[in-house]
């Protein structure tokens, strides 16, 4: 099978992808399934569910489908420097989204880390998406776009990656986060780098959602002292940190959500943009130190000239599932 019906292939795995999620969105699974590490997993082995077909039926086998290969050592500890040095820039996207869209995995996070203990919510949340996602977008999805368009690839892929997460804000963060996951591929000529950094992002959010119910506790009992002592400063700060007298986590998301909205796309750059800036920068040193360990580096510089001009990556079936979600996307927000 040539490259073109292969794409061809696996953009009907994507359309397949979202016609399970809506034809699943119509069963009422959560009056049955109150536990959201459930729902969250349900989800991904929706998620996959096409990924795995099509592997099993073209035969390929599964390192080869999503270039699951060894990388050095070295490169293992420079990607988690790597990951730490975008982390800011993650929280820019995401802080100038929610200046528009309201953030909806919050609470499914929380739900998920109070619902289950810290190792089943990193499982959840952080080692099952890792695989599972990066399997499908980075693996099955982009590794056959690039062998023909390797730069509209990245976008592509990224783009998938974010629209199917199903809100604007999600959206956000997921895009840039997919074309940096494609980039770092391209760098270590292997997945298994983005499954790291990927379980690294997402493991770092449920270890600070856990830390949260500490730091509330704390929060609370230095209220209390400040009140019996009648320390009006201390209360002040406080009550302003969690936007009134309820040491709950809903109030503290709340509070967080209330101090975002009410600052302008010029506050947000002022607050974020400078430490985004300088780790942005730092990261792609770093960056390029992984693809010249991998011997890697004079191919991402010429990967622009591999293009094939006269090809199209998009077909009708995927064009269809992109126009769904969108419209899916953008109703998810009026609502």
């Amino acid at each position: 099978m040539n490259t073109s019906q292969r794409i061809k292939r696996v953009n009907w795995v994507f359309a397949a992808t979202v016609g399970i999620s809506i034809i699943t969105s119509f069963i009422p699974i959560s009056t049955f399934v109150h536990n959201s590490a459930v729902l969250l997993l349900i989800s991904q082995l929706i998620l996959v569910f096409p990924a795995i077909i099509y592997i099993v039926t073209e035969k390929v086998p599964y390192q080869e489908a999503v270039r699951f290969r060894r990388i050095r050592p070295a490169n293992i500890f420079l990607l988690i420097l790597f990951t730490i040095l975008i982390m800011p820039l993650m929280s820019l996207v995401n802080a100038i989204s929610m200046l528009f869209v309201e953030n909806k995995i919050t609470n499914t996070m929380t739900n998920i880390t109070e619902q289950n203990s810290f190792v089943i919510a990193l499982m959840i949340t952080a080692l099952i998406p890792c695989i599972f996602e990066e399997s499908v977008y980075r693996g099955v999805l982009y590794n056959e776009y690039r062998k023909m368009k390797p730069v509209s690839a990245i976008f592509l892929s990224a783009f998938l990656f974010g629209i199917l997460h199903g809100n604007l804000n999600q959206f956000s963060y997921a895009f840039v986060m997919g074309i940096v996951f494609a980039l770092v591929i391209e760098a270590t000529d292997s997945i298994l780098s983005t499954m790291i950094i990927h379980f690294l992002i997402n493991g770092s959010s449920v270890l600070t959602l856990a830390f949260y119910p500490k730091l509330l506790s704390f929060l609370e009992s230095v209220y209390n002292r400040a009140v019996e002592s009648n320390n009006t400063n201390v209360i002040n700060m406080v009550t302003e940190f969690m936007g009134g007298t309820d040491f709950t986590m809903d109030a503290l998301m709340k509070n967080s959500q209330q101090a975002l909205t009410s600052m302008s796309i010029g506050d947000v750059l002022r607050s974020y943009g400078p430490m985004a800036l300088i780790s942005t920068g730092l990261a792609l040193l770093v960056y390029r130190t992984i693809a010249v360990n991998a011997d890697r580096w004079q191919y991402i510089k010429e990967m622009i000239h591999a293009e094939k001009k006269e090809q199209h990556l998009i077909t009708l079936p995927l064009a269809i599932a992109i126009l769904i979600c969108i419209v899916l996307m953008i109703l998810s927000e009026l609502v």
